[in-house]
């Protein structure tokens, strides 16, 4: 699991310098929902010690809020911000739809979830781009996004899922998009990988979770996590039977906000796990549990 422990001045310069990077880029910022986490995170990193309590009544479910949604920008731009411009074009595509949608996640409709879908294709691309570990994010894949480890490319769709009842359309229809580009590829390293975003279903109000220490939030989401694996798990792996076997199983990815008493801060933590699809060789499995391992240290 990643836990985020930057102070809030901090998050706020890195959130700073995520958004020049993305003008420099192209990206039209306007006056959408990045710049009011700009403009909420200024205000709270200033003003939350002596803030009046109507002041921390009014603001204080905006800066949640705020403070959940600005660590994907942050995470992409340091993964991509030494890369050349010129190898970005996918990327900065994705953001210049990622920016748009309600300001929050909460209020997403069926017809406005478009914007944090394709963010969350350009945050799997930032979190798989480890260059200096022999791993490196496919920039102009076929599918949603891709990575190149060794002599393996893996293409990946992904998915963001608000209720649970999509689970197993989704699923099916990104194996049929993977099974569909793996089949026009040439030579014999070529694999597939289902992303999944799952934060609306386990938090659909993007309530805060409290917790004592780093400890026990970390037990906490790692429970969290298993218990996703364990109860939908079967949905995905009758699937895969009727599938290309070149795909290798699931990733899942949620996020949340938590309150740490220990550390009298908010803090932003995420995991990413995976279910391997049942049968895959010993080669596999490893290949995947390297990935997954690679991320959550980042």
């Amino acid at each position: 699991m990643i836990i985020a422990t930057q102070n809030y001045e901090n998050i706020y310069q890195d959130y700073s310098d995520a958004l020049e990077w993305m003008e420099q880029l192209g990206v039209d910022l306007g006056s959408g929902r990045t710049s009011n986490y700009l403009k909420m995170i200024r205000f709270w990193k200033d003003n939350y010690k002596t803030a009046s309590t109507d002041e921390a009544k009014n603001q204080y479910p905006d800066f949640v809020s705020s403070m959940f949604e600005v660590h994907d920008f942050i995470d992409i731009y340091k993964s991509f911000n030494n890369e050349k411009n010129q190898n970005l074009n996918e990327i900065v595509e994705k953001l210049k739809k990622g920016v748009k949608g309600p300001v929050n996640s909460s209020d997403e409709t069926s017809k406005s979830t478009t914007a944090r879908n394709f963010l969350f294709e350009a945050l799997f691309s930032a979190k798989f781009h480890r260059p200096d570990s022999g791993v490196k994010a496919i920039l102009n894949a076929e599918s949603d996004t891709g990575i190149q480890i060794d002599k393996y490319k893996i293409w990946v769709e992904c998915k963001r899922i608000s209720t649970d009842a999509k689970i197993k359309s989704n699923v099916r229809k990104a194996s049929k998009q993977l099974d569909q580009i793996i089949k026009k590829q040439r030579g014999s390293g070529h694999r597939g990988i289902v992303a999944l975003e799952i934060t609306r279903i386990l938090n659909p109000d993007d309530e805060l979770l409290v917790s004592n220490d780093d400890l026990s939030l970390s037990r906490s989401v790692d429970k969290m996590m298993d218990d996703f694996v364990l109860k939908y798990s079967s949905i995905w792996q009758e699937i895969y039977t009727k599938k290309s076997n070149k795909i290798l199983g699931i990733v899942i990815r949620f996020s949340f906000m938590s309150a740490s008493e220990e550390r009298k801060l908010l803090v932003h933590a995420s995991q990413w796990g995976l279910n391997p699809r049942l049968g895959i060789n010993d080669g596999e499995k490893l290949l995947l549990k390297n990935l997954v391992a690679n991320i959550n240290k980042h």
